[in-house]
């Protein structure tokens, strides 16, 4: 994870003179997890949702694609994110409940299906590779540290599907609703036990041109 946000860096420092945005967005995720044991088909979902923060800051890079007939529809997306991905389940004698903070870069291609002098509407594709920052389990009033468990550990992809529509804030800034539908796996876990999340996220930002 340490190459990969050095990677995102470098890439912040030599590409910002080709760069055409740098973007900040900040929402919220509703995340479900789901247990998957010994390679059953067999998947189980907790039964409640839990929310929690999404910050991302990063960069919108233009692409040329030659045999379109149409320029800069199509842009290299690279940003670094924190994500809390939470949860809960249980019933009232037993109530349990995860925390968790993920840090983690996206690559992603954004195509603009809709664009006018004042409007931009995109489709979002790509993935994020995460790794847990902090995490915290509670059993009613015990609680436990995540860092030790091997599934919530590790490498996670997080292959995403988004929409974003984006309009004017002034002749070189932007304001942006969108919304992405995540799906996560982990890269490193060896064990019988396999977590997923399953994570809808509400985000809103605010770009800038660079030249």
């Amino acid at each position: 994870m340490k190459k990969l946000i050095f990677t995102l860096l470098f890439t912040l420092t030599v590409s910002g003179v080709y760069s055409q945005e740098i973007y900040f967005l900040t929402g919220k995720n509703y995340t479900n997890y789901q247990l998957r044991y010994n390679g059953s088909e067999t998947v189980n979902k907790l039964d409640k949702s839990g929310s929690g923060s999404s910050y991302e800051i990063g960069l919108a890079i233009p692409i040329k694609v030659q045999r379109l007939t149409f320029d800069n529809n199509l842009d290299y997306i690279v940003g670094l994110n924190l994500n809390q991905f939470n949860a809960s389940a249980g019933n009232q004698t037993n109530h349990y409940s995860w925390n968790t903070e993920y840090i983690g870069i996206t690559n992603a291609l954004k195509f603009s299906f809709v664009q006018t002098d004042h409007v931009d509407i995109a489709l979002k594709g790509g993935f994020t590779t995460s790794t847990l920052l902090t995490g915290k389990q509670k059993i009613n009033n015990s609680k436990f540290d995540l860092n030790n468990q091997k599934d919530f550990n590790g490498i996670i992809m997080s292959p995403l599907l988004g929409l974003q529509a984006k309009c004017n804030l002034s002749e070189y800034g932007y304001l942006s609703l969108g919304y992405n539908y995540s799906r996560s796996f982990s890269l490193t876990n060896s064990t019988d036990k396999k977590l997923s999340f399953l994570n809808h996220q509400i985000v809103f930002g605010i770009s800038f041109e660079l030249y």
